[in-house]
């Protein structure tokens, strides 16, 4: 699950700066609740019993950062502690947006100076209290403190170069854009992650297909593969040649080895038709649907005669989602029929069954059933990314 930190200098709400602060974070965490992200807010996250240096190297870790930077911020020891941690992390530039308030002075030379300083200073202080004797001892909780403010006076230059360098939306001024900025960084991150999940794709399992189930797998070989999803079938005749056949095309033409991108599960003893990619071996019978299952985030089935019903059924054991394409008939029609009459908005990606209704279009033709497949893809990345950036 990815989740939104919000880091910001919570423990003054009396002046009206701290009152001012709150209410603009309480605005952003009601905005990002209600398109259901994950949001970690440290006020309500520290409850008793929490580890406030734990929870500190938490937000380091995490996948998106808001920084609610002020001048309470910037001189506060915690706040601090959480940019230094954010900043040991890889790719920390692209997962953090800062809001940098009105009286935090970054964007002058002489704003800089007096930070750099103040933390200077404090350095200075608790380098001379722990040169005591009463307070030798390397591993004294004073210690720790110490080599947190040791480290932020090594990074403060960095930090304030970073917030006031990279352009940000300021919400206080444009909420809305900002709101919006945030979503379009997250959702172009979730086009990255399509790498790393796996479609199955069911379906006729001989070679006398419909013209509609045909035409329908050829694209959506060639539309996963554009998308950067992985591919996993079960090595049958029909539908899983075709598939598997056009999606080895659109690799081919990325230059990426066909191993790393399309599996066929088959029982031992067997080989899949369609030759390429790579091959596990399961035992017949019910370990043929869940071992594909278990390596699979989303199913979509194609016509089907019989056993893709069951491969449904399982998928729903497992709570997996299942798309069908309606349009090619057999078992993918009854699946359809059934989703339906018992929808699962959960399990769906909080897609709604008026969406899913949409897929109930006539095929004739080539460019119809691409149509149809271009509908189901966009409901494949909706839920994928629902599953991967949401709190569902």
């Amino acid at each position: 699950m990815n989740q939104i930190y919000i880091s910001y200098a919570w423990k003054d709400n009396q002046s009206e700066l701290g009152r001012q602060r709150e209410e603009l974070v309480d605005k952003i965490c009601a905005a990002l609740v209600s398109e259901r992200y994950n949001l970690i807010r440290d006020r309500n996250y520290l409850t008793l019993g929490k580890s406030i240096q734990q929870f500190m190297q938490e937000i380091g870790r995490g996948n998106y950062v808001i920084l609610v930077v002020s001048e309470k911020y910037l001189r506060s020891e915690y706040c601090m502690f959480e940019a230094v941690e954010i900043m040991k992390h890889k790719d920390y530039e692209q997962k953090v947006f800062p809001v940098v308030l009105q009286d935090a002075d970054i964007y002058t030379k002489e704003g800089k100076i007096e930070y750099i300083t103040y933390w200077k200073q404090q350095r200075e202080k608790i380098e001379k209290i722990i040169n005591s004797e009463l307070l030798s001892h390397e591993y004294s909780a004073m210690h720790n403190i110490a080599a947190k403010i040791i480290e932020i006076s090594e990074k403060i230059d960095e930090f304030m170069f970073f917030i006031s360098d990279k352009l940000s939306i300021n919400p206080t001024n444009n909420f809305n854009e900002f709101i919006n900025q945030l979503n379009d960084a997250i959702r172009n991150d979730a086009v990255q992650l399509r790498s790393k999940k796996s479609i199955l794709v069911a379906g006729t399992g001989n070679f006398n297909i419909p013209n509609e189930v045909n035409w329908c797998t050829q694209k959506l070989g060639e539309k996963i593969a554009e998308y950067n999803y992985n591919l996993i079938t079960g090595g049958w005749e029909g539908v899983d040649y075709v598939v598997a056949d056009k999606f080895a095309e659109k690799i081919a033409e990325k230059n990426i080895r066909l191993t790393d991108k399309l599996t066929h599960f088959v029982p031992q003893g067997k080989q899949p038709v369609f030759k390429g990619g790579k091959v596990e071996y399961t035992e017949s019978g019910v370990n043929e649907w869940l071992t594909c299952l278990r390596h699979s985030d989303l199913v979509i089935i194609v016509g089907g005669v019989g056993g893709t019903y069951e491969t449904y059924l399982y998928a729903k054991q497992e709570k997996i989602p299942v798309i069908p394409i309606v349009c090619t008939n057999g078992d993918a029609k009854k699946v359809f029929d059934e989703m339906l009459a018992n929808w699962d908005s959960k399990l769906m990606g909080n897609i709604s069954p008026e969406k899913f209704k949409s897929l109930n279009q006539y095929i004739n033709n080539p460019s119809t059933a691409a149509d149809v497949v271009n509908d189901v893809m966009d409901i494949v990345n909706e839920i994928i990314f629902a599953k991967t950036m949401l709190n569902l």
